[in-house]
């Protein structure tokens, strides 16, 4: 770029420092959504798999169930294995920190094995007296209910001898910390919610004596790890499996790769509204300049070298509003990682991430990206600058050319057709849904054509009037140029989505609330207090939950135990109730095996000889099962044959699972705990005076009504989705400031006109009143095509995008009150950018015609 061309970019900018500005906050709030999503993202998968590995870096090969829990009478017919390694046995489980009910992932370990180890898998933890590894955490373990925390937690206050108090399963324990677990260089920093605890100490803390999670392998120097496998292998007893240590985070990333990709689409939004008003910025600015590049053309100039001009230009501001981007980015992430990490909680396992950090693969995909929009949003008006001879651009009638709105309008309806096409006409195995993806972005592109089609209709009311503002006002969008054009389709990708999204979130929200009400019919739910989210470990005692169903109060009481499972490779859940009394009392909604309560008295009836098991909705087209389907069911020590009697509704989990019986799940697990009770009372009994008494009687236990359970998952549910409101908001606003930014743009088309209506008498509230008609023209063909784009975009959403990800089937529904609220909300906001943009134009005289340029 030459001395010159840079002195014309530079002084464009500083005199057009508006739309400068309003370029660089159009790219810079895109990217910092765009960044904030990833990063968050980021923050909560790396927490995720953090609890999932543990401290358990530095192993080989992890020995593991594929249902229940492993023996640890098993461990002395694998010790021939340490002649290839050292052997780490693991026992895991929850800890609800009193008060706040924080959630902590307790790890127990072989503390003495670890630091008399000579692979240095532990080094001693800080706050101990400067002696070897092994009299150090010797020295820890003689305090039973001692734990070692993180850094992360010690820099919050807790040093070596405070007190943790909180819950561990069904009673309230004081943890003592013992000392600080040391971090490694090079190594990701510990999760701040980890517990370590000595192995025979967790086991008696979490009631698990004689039981462990997982043994993990570690290869001697010289060893192979293929001798290890094959030994191991022929060690191990039916039932047990080996993988590699990755497997666990693997499966973490796999199960909530659908979730992230959704989120990123939907970050996607305000970049994709602000591609729209970045084109209507450039488009203005080279039509603005045609003179300067006329006299460059006619001093020389290649038409290439104003077309690189051009971009240089868009690309510097794209890198400004990028690099502006990555600052907002990163603190918008700050405040959406606990969003996004309470959601990873509650849908796939334990996530604590509390803040993100700066990423660099992150920032420069995020920079790329808002480069790449600000590139392609100038490459039009760049080529038409450098195509055009300057006779024609010295023209004083070169102004923006009309649309051809009809080939748009056709070109929009196929886009329409191949929408819905795409979405429902191509099968696709579970997972992330490409097609659903495609042919949503066909229904958006189709339905922003569509809305360009649509402005010369909203033309038609000045027509024939007498009212001559009204006329004057709608007559440009019956030829309506690119700036109409590209306004009226931001506002459509942005109310579109929003309605999309909108009316899928309250068909999903209608849809729980009659599974809730239909399948929570008993009148108090009794769990462990802090147990939450598909990866909380709280569970309670026999002992406990015999106690509590034997209140003079309770009439049945169903126990229900869930445990996490591996059915053919792919992590699930398996759980077990009461059938019979489910079938007395309970509601549950069946997608399929025939009507309720058929499925589960035949699995009351099969009881061991004939097996039966219910599947979730998520786990069928997961697995592909049907009802009367044999399954091979692992349980310790092989597997067992059950028969699909029914698919069951069930949006608690997106993983899926199954449910057995009570006796017969007992009966091949031996696991009397639960991690819930739901209580049936007496004729007569209320509910909140039993639920106080029981309170009193067992202060570990959380103990919820009907209707407080209902609220709290309705809470729970819309807590959810609060994320996806700001991101769809943050859409809007851009699409909004993009109408005003077109309506500037076109008061400067128009300002000969409005010279001449001032020179006949028109006032300037006059010229304000035109001006926003014709802005209000443009808001009303964008959301009129938007509204139809959303409930379009719904249909994909509801029947074929969150049953192929998440397995779940909705009912559609659409919410009028709420698109009534969203309609006037929308024209509410765009008559508040609208008037000061109206009234700026109904100050431009003739003079601004030799300042600005034609």
């Amino acid at each position: 770029m030459t001395w010159l061309a840079r002195r014309l970019v530079l002084r464009a900018l500083l005199r057009e420092w508006g739309r400068a500005l309003l370029t660089l906050a159009a790219v810079g709030l895109g990217v910092a959504v765009f960044l904030s999503i990833r990063l968050a993202n980021r923050a909560a998968v790396a927490s995720f798999e953090q609890f999932t590995q543990g401290v358990g870096q530095g192993s080989d090969l992890v020995m593991r169930t594929e249902a229940g829990p492993l023996r640890e009478s098993l461990l002395p017919s694998l010790r021939p294995l340490t002649e290839w390694g050292w052997m780490r046995p693991i026992i895991e489980g929850s800890f609800a920190r009193a008060g706040t009910l924080e959630p902590f992932q307790v790890t127990g370990l072989d503390l003495v094995g670890l630091g008399s180890a000579r692979d240095g898998q532990m080094d001693a933890p800080t706050g101990q007296a400067p002696a070897s590894g092994t009299t150090a955490l010797y020295t820890m373990i003689q305090v039973p209910d001692a734990v070692l925390i993180t850094s992360a937690l010690a820099e919050e206050g807790l040093r070596p001898g405070d007190f943790l108090d909180g819950f561990i399963q069904d009673r309230p324990v004081r943890l003592r910390v013992a000392g600080i677990l040391p971090e490694r260089p090079n190594q990701p920093r510990l999760q701040r919610n980890l517990l370590v605890m000595d192995l025979p100490a967790a086991q008696k803390a979490l009631g698990r004596e004689g039981e462990l999670d997982r043994v993990e392998w570690g290869l001697r120097p010289g060893a192979r790890l293929v001798d290890l496998e094959a030994e191991a292998r022929r060690l191990l007893p039916p039932g047990l499996a080996l993988e590699p240590p990755e497997q666990r985070a693997e499966s973490g990333r796999a199960m909530t790769a659908a979730f992230r990709f959704n989120l990123t689409i939907l970050s996607l939004i305000a970049l994709a509204v602000g591609a729209y008003l970045l084109f209507q910025a450039f488009d203005a600015s080279v039509n603005r300049r045609r003179e300067t590049w006329a006299t460059l053309r006619a001093l020389g100039h290649s038409p290439s070298g104003i077309l690189r001009l051009v971009l240089g230009e868009a690309a510097l501001l794209g890198l400004l509003g990028s690099l502006l981007g990555l600052g907002l980015g990163w603190l918008l992430a700050q405040a959406s990682v606990r969003a996004v990490s309470q959601t990873v909680n509650a849908l796939y396992g334990a996530s604590a991430a509390r803040s993100a950090a700066l990423h660099g693969g992150e920032s420069a995909l995020a920079v790329g990206i808002g480069l790449l929009a600000c590139l392609v949003a100038a490459w039009i008006p760049a080529r038409r600058a450098a195509a055009t001879p300057p006779v024609q651009l010295l023209a004083r009638d070169g102004g923006p050319a009309p649309l051809r709105w009809g080939p748009l309008g056709l070109g929009g309806g196929l886009c329409l057709l191949l929408g819905p096409a795409f979405a429902y006409g191509v099968p696709a195995p579970p997972g992330v849904a490409w097609h659903a993806y495609l042919g949503a972005a066909f229904t958006l592109l189709g339905g922003s054509l569509v809305a360009v089609a649509l402005l010369p209709l909203f033309a038609w009311p000045g027509q024939g009037t007498r009212r001559w503002r009204l006329r004057l006002a709608l007559r440009p969008l019956r030829r309506p140029t690119g700036r109409h054009g590209f306004a009226a389709a931001a506002l459509t990708v942005a109310v579109g989505m929003a309605t999309g999204m909108g009316v899928m979130v309250r068909s999903f929200e209608r849809t729980v609330l009659v599974w809730i009400g239909s399948s929570l019919r008993a009148d108090l739910y009794v769990a462990p207090l802090g147990a939450a989210g598909a990866g909380t470990q709280h569970r309670m005692s026999a002992e406990t939950a015999n106690a509590v169903a034997a209140d003079s109060a309770v009439d049945a009481a169903d126990r229900f135990q869930m445990l996490p499972m591996v059915f053919r490779g792919r992590p699930t859940f398996l759980g077990s109730g009461d059938m019979g009394i489910q079938a007395a009392r309970g509601g549950l909604i069946l997608a399929a095996g025939g009507p309720f309560p058929g499925p589960l008295l035949a699995m009351r009836n099969g009881g061991l000889h004939d097996p039966g098991v219910l599947v979730s909705e998520t786990f069928a087209r997961h697995f592909g099962v049907k009802v009367g389907e044999i399954l091979d069911l692992p349980v310790p020590g092989g597997t067992r044959a059950v028969t699909v009697r029914g698919v069951l509704a069930d949006y608690g989990n997106e993983r899926g699972s199954l449910i057995l019986d009570r006796p017969v799940f007992l009966a091949w697990f031996g696991d009397e705990r639960v991690a819930s009770v739901a209580l049936y009372l007496r004729p007569g009994q209320a509910a909140e005076p039993v639920a106080a008494r029981l309170r009193r009687d067992h202060p570990a236990l959380q103990v919820r009504s009907n209707h407080a359970l209902r609220a709290q998952v309705t809470t729970i549910f819309r807590q959810t989705f609060a994320l996806t409101y700001a991101l769809e908001a943050i859409g809007l606003l851009v699409a909004v400031l993009g109408l005003g930014q077109g309506l500037t743009g076109l008061a400067l088309a128009r300002r000969g006109e409005i010279w001449s209506l001032r020179a006949l008498g028109a006032t300037r509230w006059d010229l304000t009143l035109i001006l926003m008609l014709e802005g209000l023209g443009v808001t009303a063909a964008g959301l009129v095509a938007g509204m139809g784009l959303g409930l379009i975009l719904a249909r994909i959403l509801v029947d074929v995008l969150n049953p192929q990800v998440f397995g779940w089937t909705l009912h559609f529904s659409i919410p009028w009150p709420f698109l009534g609220l969203f309609s006037a909300a929308t024209a509410g906001a765009s008559l508040l950018v609208l008037a000061p943009a109206a009234r700026w134009g109904s100050r431009l005289g003739a003079d601004r015609e030799a300042e600005e340029g034609a």
